[in-house]
């Protein structure tokens, strides 16, 4: 078997295969005894007829096709055996050169290759953005307003006001009486009247309509025009048309804030009082701004990392985290009721277009685990078993409580072994990237390091004279008593 190999510049390895010709034509005719097993070859029982019978029976293409597919199966691992790198998955056969001598080509995924800067000598400024006053009163304003009640009001129509409408609209040039050239008849609209910062191109029926209502009272009528552009954005109905809308105001109300009292926060909340209230949200703020800049301060370490590497990876592992995204993706759809099909039309996507939006959180994803998995290969870190046990053991009886049959039958399933494997991989991304924010900040490390062999005996042996000293210290206790 000869063997040409050639590096592609997307990380796989091109295998151009050529095999003894005898061992095709064996594969050849094993192919044609499959074939004719349990059909009837006249003048021969069946699977004894000779070989160019059943080549002349099923045809030439048919056997071809038998036996390279039995032959690929045989000689693949063969071929893996004797190549450089190490594969990342099942390769592909490319293309067939010929078949006198067989000739293939494969294309094989080959597993990533990292290889990083020094790292250790990064050093950034962490950022701490802080929580101000303003955002919890934005906060407490965001409470109130979704406890808003809407009252009516008796003064002509003000921004922020709702103004309820009844809408006629056809096009200019139609007659009034005529019932079938009306677009809309009789249609209620509540409208809310935007500011002028507001953005107003989504606003129905047409952009900026809602401030067209400013200074209007209940029982007034309007007759507005609005000219629809000619173009594809529009619906059909409207497209390049002039519309006369007639408007009748039927009621004008506003939302009105509750006071914010200690009685309302006790309405609302598990607090007794405005202020405990504050400080809860000042404390949620503070704990979500500080998540925050610890994962900025987390990219901006990776992506120095990042700029000083060297990252290889084939398409297929891109395509398995895509595909991976896409199935979770499913799996949320299905539980709303949902199903992806609907959801590209919701979207007005197809599926390829959904995957091209994928792909670069996907990219970004494999880059960075293959850094963090690289680092955390690389050094030593003093990984606790114990941490991923608890964790995993704390995740398993959140999930089934005093259920003791379904959490045994659970722990007896292949689905265990993936929560444990994943609770593994999460744990050692904390404690790599617990590393690097140290590194970075330029702060001691060690900690996150398993001690050395020499100091681990040391330590060790000074615990056991420790234990030693304490022992002989409990067992003579007349030696204390003489002194």
């Amino acid at each position: 078997m000869k063997i040409e190999q050639n590096y592609l510049d997307d990380h796989q390895l091109e295998l151009i295969v050529e095999t003894e010709q005898d061992l095709f034509e064996k594969a050849k005719h094993q192919a044609a005894k499959e074939l004719a097993k349990g059909k009837k070859i006249k003048g021969y029982r069946p699977g004894k007829a000779p070989y160019q019978l059943i080549v002349n029976h099923f045809g030439e293409a048919a056997i071809i096709d038998q036996a390279t597919e039995h032959f690929l199966d045989d000689i693949y691992p063969q071929i893996i055996d004797q190549i450089d790198g190490e594969p990342y998955g099942p390769g592909q056969v490319t293309e067939i050169k010929s078949l006198e001598p067989p000739v293939f080509v494969f294309n094989v995924p080959l597993q990533p290759e990292v290889t990083l800067g020094d790292y250790h000598q990064i050093r950034l400024e962490y950022e701490q953005t802080g929580v101000k006053d303003e955002e919890v009163e934005e906060v407490l304003e965001r409470m109130r307003s979704q406890h808003a009640s809407v009252e009516p009001v008796d003064h002509p129509a003000e921004e922020g006001n709702l103004v309820d409408t009844s809408l006629d609209g056809r096009p200019i040039e139609s007659d009034p009486g005529d019932d079938e050239a009306y677009l809309l008849k009789n249609q209620p609209l509540p409208v809310m009247i935007k500011s002028k910062s507001d953005d107003d191109s989504k606003e129905w029926p047409f952009p900026g309509f809602s401030r067209q209502l400013l200074g209007v009272s209940a029982g007034d009528t309007l007759e507005l025009t609005y000219q629809f552009p000619d173009d594809e954005s529009v619906d059909e109905d409207y497209r390049g048309k002039e519309v006369l809308y007639q408007v009748t105001i039927s009621g004008i109300r506003e939302r009105v804030l509750p006071e914010l009292t200690d009685d309302f926060v006790k309405s609302i909340s598990d607090q007794e009082s405005v202020e405990e209230l504050r400080e809860q949200i000042q404390k949620e703020l503070v704990d979500q701004r500080e998540a925050d800049d610890e994962n900025a301060y987390i990219s901006r370490i990776l992506e120095a990392i990042i700029e000083d590497a060297e990252i290889k990876y084939p398409p297929q592992m891109l395509e398995n985290e895509i595909e991976g995204e896409i199935k979770e993706l499913e799996a949320q759809l299905n539980a709303q009721g949902l199903d992806l099909e609907m959801y590209l039309k919701i979207q007005n996507q197809d599926e390829e277009q959904l995957r091209e939006q994928i792909k670069p959180n996907a990219e970004q994803r494999i880059v960075r685990g293959l850094v963090i998995g690289k680092i955390s290969e690389d050094e030593d870190l003093d990984i606790n078993p114990q941490d991923i046990t608890g964790e995993f053991q704390a995740i398993i009886d959140d999930h089934f409580g005093d259920d003791q049959s379904g959490k045994e039958e659970y722990m007896r399933s292949g689905d265990s072994v993936a929560l444990l494997n994943r609770v593994s991989s999460q744990v050692i991304t904390r404690k790599t990237l617990d590393f690097l924010i140290a590194v970075a900040k330029g702060e001691d490390f060690s900690a996150y390091l398993k001690a050395d062999e020499e100091s681990s005996e040391e330590s060790t042996s000074v615990a056991e004279r420790t234990e030693e000293d304490s022992a002989s210290q409990e067992t003579n206790p007349a030696d204390e008593s003489s002194e």
